[in-house]
């Protein structure tokens, strides 16, 4: 506990067991934090921490404190803590909005769901102004500087009606999972599902969180989804970065993730919402122009019985380009177009009288076959209109005139634009389904191979090799197996030359001692460069995978993550198959 030179609260902490803070020096500062070790080695019945939203200070063994909690509870001990509003990672954007504030220190919602008590601490505006001036809440110098910048009347309002709807819905929640856990008969609403689709954006993450609130407020089942376009550039690292933290955040607050890669966003949305009975979608809100070209104008011309929330993102806004958001009618897909129909209308007046009409049908034919394999469906049909025009124009009596004497090349017109609709469908679908298979095949060859190789090994060093060597095979990086010695952990196979200094070195035992991953794009020890995750299956630990990317800026997928907590597995397994 933090008293923050309070009297009032100092006088009520010292009738407590406290347990002294542990100090951590960082760049030439003193920084107090809780004991979390000695704590657990109390191990008290109850332990009382406040400011569960709070920031660790740099190379604890958790970025927040909410986790040193959750470690507390694993060990059987009940915490009693406190956390206001503004922390609540669903309500950051709202709170952002009245204040005018980003507060940076927030805790997913699904952590205090998991609370089996939630009491609100409710005073008014008037009152606690009072206690901020009396010095109750903040030091006498700081308090005049909260009360002007963050806790003026018009915010508390705010901020308490914001507070008493979200302690209601959570107590509301609570009682209706009473209800059906002890199969109590009431009046249960129809099963709601809420789609939230997102775009790489620096507003990606606040679409996750208002699309949360919406799934609380209906009791949704809720899942985030984002399309990636066949026909685009690979994502930056900036937009990976924003991309990854938003589906990030999806998670923490307890949605499903879905990622699907296709030729058109409205295309995919409509499709995943159509298969999975989704009733409501969530988009954001297009701005200026963009609205006619947007997939958002597509879904909501194309989405029947389905509701359509639009979210108007605050703060920065990034345009998307017109190409990158609908099919594309002036991109290279159609100047090629036009150049391959080209070729064949002088083709085609070449061998003019030299061969037959049907012939020349035929090479019409050719460019309406290309596009359609190789462009999107706007390009095929296209090519199968200005093919059929080109051709009823120079070849088709009477010449130079649209009209048709033989009412047989209507046929051949009409099987033209069923060819380019049908081949380009499937080709379509080939595409889509390729990057998909690719990357699957590229995961289970993985595992495969990793599976495979470690059936012929008979020795440990064998399977550290073995392992050491399909990490570096599967992803661009530096990797290596780390086991322990009297000394500490020490590289056993790999990459003689991964970057172990001391503070990896730390992250990796930690993971080591705790079987946890750790390092960066973890929830433990994160500032780390590498990503270390147990070698473990139902034995002890054998050792720890090692793995740090050549780019910093590169971020860990989930799939990946997936991928080599999977191997880990594998290589345990066949170590404790030799024991």
């Amino acid at each position: 506990m933090e008293t923050h030179g309070r009297p009032e609260t100092e006088a009520l902490a010292a009738r407590l067991e406290a347990v002294p803070p542990a100090t951590i020096d960082y760049q030439g500062l003193t920084l107090r934090e809780m004991d979390l070790d000695a704590v657990l080695e109390r191990h008290p019945e109850i332990a009382l921490i406040d400011e569960l939203a709070h920031t660790n200070a740099p190379n604890s063994r958790h970025v927040k404190r909410y986790e040193d909690v959750e470690e507390l509870l694993h060990a059987g001990i009940s915490v009693y803590t406190t956390v206001n509003i503004q922390h609540v990672e669903s309500q950051n954007d709202a709170v952002a909005q009245i204040t005018g504030i980003r507060v940076s220190e927030t805790l997913p919602d699904t952590f205090i769901s998991g609370a089996d008590e939630i009491r609100l601490v409710d005073v008014t505006p008037e009152e606690l102004r009072l206690r901020l001036r009396a010095g109750k809440v903040y030091v006498r110098d700081m308090a005049e500087a909260a009360i002007r910048r963050f806790f003026s009347t018009g915010n508390l309002l705010a901020l308490r009606q914001l507070t008493l709807r979200y302690v209601a819905t959570a107590t509301d929640l609570q009682m209706i999972g009473h209800m059906r856990a002890r199969a109590i008969p009431g009046p249960w609403p129809a099963a709601e599902r809420l789609l939230i689709g997102i775009r790489p954006g620096p507003t990606a993450g606040q679409m996750v969180r208002a699309g949360y609130r919406l799934a609380t407020r209906f009791d949704a089942d809720w899942v985030v989804l984002t399309v990636d376009l066949e026909s685009e550039r690979a994502l930056t690292v900036r937009e990976r970065a924003w991309l990854t933290a938003a589906l990030e955040t999806g998670r923490r607050l307890g949605g499903r993730i879905v990622r699907l890669r296709g030729e058109d966003v409205a295309d995919e949305i409509l499709r995943y919402a159509r298969r999975n009975n989704v009733t409501m979608i969530m988009l954001g809100k297009p701005r200026g122009i963009d609205v006619i070209f947007s997939p958002v104008y597509r879904v909501l011309r194309r989405s029947r019985g389905v509701d359509i929330f639009l979210y108007e993102p605050k703060g920065d806004f990034v345009r998307i380009p017109v190409h990158r958001q609908v099919p594309r009618f002036l991109s290279w897909d159609y100047v090629v177009t036009l150049v391959l129909i080209a070729a064949a209308w002088g083709a085609s007046i070449l061998l003019q009288g030299v061969v037959q009409p049907e012939l020349l049908l035929v090479l019409q034919l050719l460019p309406v076959v290309v596009t359609a394999l190789f462009f999107r469906r706007g390009a095929a049909l296209l090519a199968a209109i200005a093919s059929i025009l080109a051709f009823d124009l120079i070849f088709v009596k009477p010449y130079y005139s649209l009209t048709i004497d033989d009412w047989g090349y209507f046929a051949a017109f009409a099987g033209y634009v069923i060819i380019a609709l049908v081949v380009s469908r499937l080709a379509a679908r080939l595409r889509r389904l390729l990057p998909r298979i690719r990357e699957s095949e590229a995961e289970v060859e993985a595992v495969a191979g990793l599976s495979r190789d470690l059936a012929r090994d008979v020795t440990r060093q064998e399977v550290f090799e073995t392992l050491a060597r399909h990490m570096q095979g599967f992803a661009p990086g530096s990797s290596a197996v780390l086991v322990p010695r009297p000394a500490g952990l020490h590289v056993q196979a790999g990459d003689a030359a991964y970057p172990l200094d001391q503070k990896e070195r730390s992250i990796a035992q930690w993971a080591y001692e705790n079987g946890e991953a750790a390092g960066r794009m973890t929830d433990n020890l994160p500032s780390g460069r590498g990503h270390y995750i147990p070698i473990r299956a139902h034995r002890p630990i054998f050792g720890i995978m090692a793995f740090v990317f050549d780019d910093p800026e590169e971020v860990l997928t989930p799939e990946n993550k997936e991928t080599f907590q999977t191997m880990a597995l594998l290589a345990a397994l066949a170590l404790e198959r030799m024991d």
